[in-house]
């Protein structure tokens, strides 16, 4: 006898982001609550730094500064402050999605993620 509600098949795991996300290979930081963060990796909609040991939580709003660097770049630096919803904290650090960058930011993170993203498809 089969119960619907423990029976069910297994779904497999799919990947949910809409966009990939980039492994930063220099000096760059997420700036939190006044505190420097390494940046693990990043896309146009949100970041995950870490080791984190702040007081944020999930669901919370916060300000961040973001900081991209890349060694032996030509695509240069990207230095944002943007508000930030907090997704997840704990595991290898924290996660925050971007939320509702102006205009101008906006575009200044498309630019960079798309001259980064053919930088690493040439590689």
């Amino acid at each position: 006898m089969k119960i619907p509600f423990l029976s069910r098949p297994k779904t497999p795991v799919v990947e949910r982001r809409r966009q990939v996300r980039l492994r930063t290979r220099g000096d760059s930081y997420v700036r939190l609550e006044g505190r420097d963060v390494p940046l693990i990796n990043w896309s146009e909609e949100g970041f995950l730094a870490g080791p984190y040991s702040g007081g944020l939580i999930a669901g919370q709003k916060a300000v961040a500064r973001i900081v991209v660097r890349d060694y032996h770049d030509r695509t240069g630096t990207l230095d944002l402050e943007l508000a930030v919803v907090i997704k997840r904290v704990g595991g290898p650090g924290i996660a925050a999605r971007f939320f509702s960058p102006e205009r101008y930011k906006r575009q200044a993170l498309q630019t960079y993620y798309a001259a980064k993203r053919a930088e690493v498809k040439k590689t």
